[in-house]
């Protein structure tokens, strides 16, 4: 053993000189000393005629550790003919742990006491000619921050807790034999500079015995986390897990044959693994579970994972059974079963239940997935029960076709890809929308209700790299007109801050439905809206080109004195509406010849106009026929919020017009 080597040295070395010891001071250079896994250079002693001893060596490495000018000092140093002490004894890389040694020459029996603050002990007992060689040690309430220097660079440094157990090692002229180790730590607690590591309050019950056979060390671990919080970035765990596993050593290789790791509320999970030294890789592993429990999965190993605010109110429920097999840096093959889950959003976006699935993946395979649910939503509006099977070659996958009920409609999906390019996912598909009845729609989504029916085709759509793209333009069909979305982009669509931009055109909109649907008052006719140049951030309008006019055609065209005060609010101060008050009360609706608005928005701006007039004006509406109104806006540079508020307040129905 290496540090038997090393006190034999030092021991030969002090009686060398012991005849001169307490009328002199000795000072020695002892010559580097070295072993498979311990070396020591410059080393040197130095005996003071008090009795005291010192020695100082310039490096010491155990394994990958290493230490300078470290130092062991014996206030009391006695030699005697077949025994050595050093009482109150210190150890620089190890501070604040005054000790007492004992080591009998003929009998090679160690004894070593330390003896701390409220109640701290540790006793080790060494005989090394017994055969079995034997060391036992013996901790009482140890305090484990007393052994941070020991510990390698970049390791998270234990800050509390108390050990307290026992560790006794056999071994014979080959060297270790025989470890067991059987310990219970308290309130332990940990962290690193970065702060990406800590635990507090932690309690761990830890029983190891292993065997030293040929070339090989054998060993069985039980780990009992038994309470405290653990945070490593990004995970937030809580105690009450426990592992037990098989270890195998060969010098090259890490083997773990077996391990079960029982988790509370979650189940139990099976392990095994190798992991390679040298190339410090894990060169393959296999983990499965059977009827684990989704909730606390989801929630501790799921959430931390996925980023956004809303992931952390994300919930999931239900069963999963679990296989991965992972050779040379890969998965190989993965197989997930899901029973009766539920899944919802945070954001209350999306939601499934009554899901189901059988998932049998492989790199190297051809297989097919299937997916069933009972329910769900999107964005509020319910989803009915949907199958669809997923073809699975390598990493990429596919869907022919798909069905989704959406109320009293179905979105049909066509030829859903999903592949991996280097680094990075993509996707498309293409798909169509049979009529759903607005009534319903509109009161799912929280809208104002609206009539007829919604329906289209959706064209070729993409998704790389953040981006999605809408190759095509998206036909619908909705207040009895036509409505086209059409060089539609988004970046980001799934992150905190999503951009979209498009052109928007609807044209020959039922006004009464329109209007009846945001109670406007009542317009009768047919309108046009054009938004192009349309940029989204986080779902809000930063730029784009608006206008609103009358459709080409004959049809009746008539205006609501209520809707006429509405719009003339629009405007502000600097609207109004051209008419006698006394005409006003007289008539409930007035005819017009064409209505028309435009709004530019930059830099949070909307620069406003209309059908030109001579002066600085502008008509919004025109006014013909018996009796006649015109409608007239002044402003033409208006606040993009203040036009917002205008706008619910005139739907709330809390805004008058200015008359005149």
């Amino acid at each position: 053993m290496s540090h038997r080597i090393f006190l034999l040295l030092f021991f030969a070395i002090v009686a060398l000189y012991s005849t001169s010891l307490y009328a002199v001071q000795i000072e020695l250079n002892v010559a580097d000393i070295t072993s498979p896994a311990f070396a020591a250079q410059g080393v040197s002693v130095t005996f003071v005629q008090d009795g005291a001893a010192d020695l100082r060596i310039a490096a010491l490495q155990l394994g990958e550790k290493k230490w300078e000018k470290v130092h062991l000092y014996c206030a009391k140093f006695i030699l005697g003919a077949d025994i050595l002490t050093c009482e109150r004894g210190t150890l620089d890389i190890i501070p604040n742990l005054p000790f007492t040694l004992v080591y009998a020459f003929s009998s090679k029996k160690i004894e070593f006491h330390l003896l701390g603050d409220k109640g701290e002990s540790l006793q080790i007992h060494a005989d090394f000619r017994a055969q079995p060689w034997q060391l036992n040690a013996v901790f009482l309430n140890t305090q484990i921050k007393r052994f941070a220097p020991l510990l390698p660079a970049g390791t998270p440094v234990p800050t509390a807790g108390k050990l307290s157990g026992s560790l006794k090692v056999q071994g014979g002229e080959i060297g270790v034999g025989n470890v067991t180790v059987d310990v219970h730590l308290l309130d332990g607690a940990f962290s690193d500079e970065s702060g990406l590591h800590a635990g507090e309050k932690i309690e761990l019950a830890i029983n190891v015995t292993a065997s030293h056979i040929e070339q090989t060390w054998l060993a069985n671990v039980k780990l009992d986390w038994l309470a405290g919080e653990v945070f490593w970035q990004p995970m937030y765990l809580r105690g009450s897990h426990q592992l037990q596993a098989e270890l195998e050593w060969d010098g090259k290789q890490f083997k773990l044959p077996q391990a079960t790791l029982s988790m509370k509320g979650i189940g139990n999970i099976q392990l095994s693994g190798l992991w390679d030294v040298d190339s410090k890789k894990l060169t393959q592993a296999t983990v499965s579970g059977a009827g684990l429990t989704l909730a606390r999965l989801f929630a501790d190993y799921g959430v931390p994972f996925m980023g956004g605010e809303a992931a952390k109110t994300s919930v999931m429920s239900g069963v999963a059974d679990f296989d991965l097999k992972y050779i040379d840096g890969a998965a190989e093959e993965v197989h997930l079963a899901l029973h009766d889950a539920a899944y919802e959003d945070g954001k209350k976006r999306f939601s499934l239940h009554g899901l189901n699935a059988d998932i049998p993946w492989g790199a190297e395979q051809i297989t097919r997935a299937r997916l069933s649910f009972n329910s769900g939503a999107l964005w509020g509006v319910p989803l009915g029960a949907t199958e669809l099977q997923m073809n699975m070659n390598g990493l990429e996958f596919s869907v022919p076709v798909a069905s989704l009920p959406i109320l009293d409609g179905k979105l049909s999906i066509q030829d859903f890809h999903l592949q991996q390019q280097g680094e990075v996912w993509q996707w498309e598909f293409s798909g169509g929308l049979t009529p759903v009845a607005m009534p319903a729609l509109s009161a799912a989504l929280g809208w104002p209700e609206m009539q007829g029916s919604l329906s289209g085709m959706i064209p070729h759509v993409s998704y790389r790299d953040k981006a999605l793209k809408v190759d095509g333009a998206l036909l619908f069909r909705v207040f009895d007109g036509r409505v086209v979305v059409s060089s539609l982009n988004m970046y980001d669509p799934f992150g905190p801050a999503p951009q979209l931009f498009g052109n928007l055109n609807m044209s020959d909109l039922d006004l009464g439905a329109l209007t009846q649907a945001f109670s406007f008052g009542n317009v009768q006719g047919r309108i046009d809206v054009n938004v192009n140049a349309l940029e989204l951030v986080n779902w809000l309008p930063v730029r784009f080109d608006a206008s609103v006019a009358s459709s080409a055609g004959d049809y009746r065209k008539k205006i609501s004195q209520k809707a006429v005060q509405n719009i003339s609010s629009l405007g502000g101060a600097g609207a109004a509406a051209a008419v006698q008050r006394s005409v006003m009360s007289v008539f409930e609706n007035f005819g017009y010849n064409r209505i028309v608005l435009s709004c530019v928005l930059r830099n949070g701006v909307c620069a406003m106009d209309g059908e030109p007039t001579r002066d600085n004006s502008y008509y919004i509406v025109k006014g013909g026929g018996i009796p006649a109104i015109n409608v007239m806006g002044y402003n033409h540079s208006v606040d993009w919020d203040e036009l917002l508020n205008r706008l619910k307040r005139v739907i709330k129905g809390n805004r008058k017009a200015v008359v005149e």
